[in-house]
């Protein structure tokens, strides 16, 4: 699709990456909570209607919500939005009309399976909720956030999104890597690949053990050598990977120092320090097609690409996509593509960013591509394309307004390889005995370390 064709907000805003690091004005401030949300977003409807205004959010949970977890939360998330049929479908038949509504990734899932591809787009609900003092954070400390370096890394912010009112693509997706999450997080997760031929495999389950120090609103700021974000992954299955261990680290002073990770085999009895997770490093977890640094959309360091903040748009993204969080993944890992009939579209305002690979350093990519929600700064949708300018891959990430602590996520993925004709399923809820993410008790000092890690740590 063409890029340079961009919906332009008239919002004081929305500017380009040539006032990159311009801190936000009084007059940009004032829109804040009034004709923006406390995020940054319009709150009011498109002129057509197709978009409603931001209302607050869905901030309770239905009265049927009865988590795996009891009172902690988690899965199965009820559909408040079940009972919704459709209002158009797009097929390769009509297509031309929607071209200019959906992402070059999914147009060529178009070209290749025209006979069985669909996009069935439902009334668009805006749906994302966050604790108050995230907005309250976010509007008082607008003016403390900058980035420095050429990473580039965050300084001054903390559980607050940094850039409500983005002025370049490093601050856009500094917003998109530090979204609200909960600051303590376990939860369980199942990832299949899906072969050219239809057969189904089981790459892995896991259980997740997550720590977000950055949205731990009991702190004035994340510790100092501290990673804001920490990971612990452990695989059960399939029988072949049971009992290895993943752990990784992200730093806010990221222009000064790199991510970390680690990993622990059984077999080996050892912790081994894993510097090679990042970039396109392929992860196996994910049955060779997610490369670390398209965890979550994107991982890491922003110094091989320049990122492009190109604009604000209307498009058909994933969104509200209960259905597919909780379905079993008997239905919906179908040959070629994930069933149409579990994936739920709609029509949102997205921020448009672009990545180009920088002269002289090397990836797998030449360009990457994403959708964030205005809304709540999540990846919707990225596509990258390879050194010959074809779609090398496209990542869904399914998402919806969680219940017990009121966020918009999107802890699943489902990722394309073209090139391979494969697709996975990540992050699955709806697989036997999957919890979903809850919160818990602050992780102990001890818990994300090395050698807690070989020893399966003691909370």
């Amino acid at each position: 699709m063409n890029y340079k064709k961009m919906l332009m907000v008239g919002t004081a805003g929305v500017l380009l990456a040539s006032q990159a690091f311009a801190a936000p004005t009084d007059e940009e401030i004032s829109q804040l909570g009034s004709t923006l949300t406390p995020l940054g977003a319009i709150k009011a409807g498109n002129a057509d209607g197709t978009i409603p205004a931001w209302d607050g959010g869905l901030c309770s949970a239905p009265a049927d919500y009865k988590p795996i977890m009891g009172a902690k939360g988690g899965s199965p998330y009820v559909d408040p939005f079940a009972s919704e049929k459709p209002l158009y479908s797009v097929t390769a038949a009509n297509l031309a009309q929607y071209k200019d509504k959906l992402d070059e990734g999914t147009l060529e899932l178009f070209k290749r399976y025209p006979d069985s591809f669909r996009v069935d787009v439902y009334p668009t609900h805006r749906t994302a909720c966050y604790p108050q003092w995230v907005y309250d954070n976010t509007i008082k400390r607008v003016k403390n956030p900058k980035l420095v370096g050429d990473a580039p890394g965050l300084e001054g912010a903390h559980a607050q999104i940094p850039f409500p009112i983005p002025k370049d693509g490093y601050e856009a997706m500094w917003n998109a890597n530090v979204k609200y999450e909960l600051p303590f997080s376990e939860g369980t997760q199942a990832a299949y690949l899906i072969d050219s031929s239809g057969g189904v495999s089981l790459t892995s389950t896991q259980k997740i053990e997550n720590r977000n120090l950055y949205w731990d609103n009991s702190l004035e700021k994340v510790p100092d050598n501290q990673p804001y974000w920490a990971l612990i992954a452990s695989t059960s299955e399939p029988s072949a990977s049971a009992g290895v261990k993943q752990m990784r680290f992200n730093f806010l002073n990221v222009h000064e120092r790199d991510a970390m990770a680690w990993s622990y085999v059984p077999g080996q009895r050892r912790v081994r320090l894993a510097p090679e997770f990042k970039y396109d490093t392929v992860s196996t977890s994910s049955g060779g097609i997610l490369l670390f640094d398209e965890i979550n959309g994107f991982d890491g360091k922003m110094d091989k690409f320049d990122f492009k903040l190109v604009g604000r748009k209307e498009m058909l993204v994933p969104y509200n996509t209960y259905k597919a969080w909780s379905v079993d993944p008997k239905v919906a890992n179908t040959p070629k593509h994930l069933n149409p009939d579990v994936l739920r579209w709609e029509l949102h305002r997205v921020w448009v960013v672009e990545a180009t690979l920088k002269s002289g350093e090397r990836h797998v990519q030449k360009v990457k591509r994403f959708l964030l929600d205005e809304d709540s700064w999540s990846i919707l949708v990225y596509h990258s394309l390879d050194q010959a300018g074809k779609v090398h891959h496209l990542m869904y990430q399914p998402s919806i307004q969680q219940y017990e602590k009121p966020a918009y996520r999107n802890g699943q993925y489902v990722l394309y390889d073209m090139t391979k004709g494969v697709y996975g399923n990540g992050s699955l809820m709806g697989a036997p005995k999957m919890t979903g993410f809850f919160e818990v008790k602050p992780y102990p000092v001890s818990f994300f370390t090395s050698g807690a890690l070989a020893g399966g740590g003691v909370r």
